[in-house]
């Protein structure tokens, strides 16, 4: 699994993870909530977004890629 970790100050960020790689989350308007939009850099991990509902410290997911499947988790500090 690996842990993205994320300053839960609701920006568009560089995120750090575990494994030391680095990506970023865009947050954008969507409707009444944000979404919360990942990328990793040098393609290390797949992308994902995640609505408001699941964007939480601790969260974890599974991301479907074509070549393979990815767990994640949220990690705020």
């Amino acid at each position: 699994m690996t842990i993205v970790y994320i300053h839960d100050n609701g920006k568009t960020q560089t995120v750090s993870c575990s494994d030391r790689t680095q990506g970023i989350m865009r947050v954008a308007p969507h409707d009444s909530a944000p979404m919360y939009d990942f990328k990793f850099y040098g393609h290390a991990h797949p992308g994902f977004y995640l609505d408001q509902n699941h964007f939480h410290d601790g969260e974890q997911l599974t991301v479907d890629d074509v070549l393979s499947k990815e767990e994640f988790q949220l990690k705020f500090i």
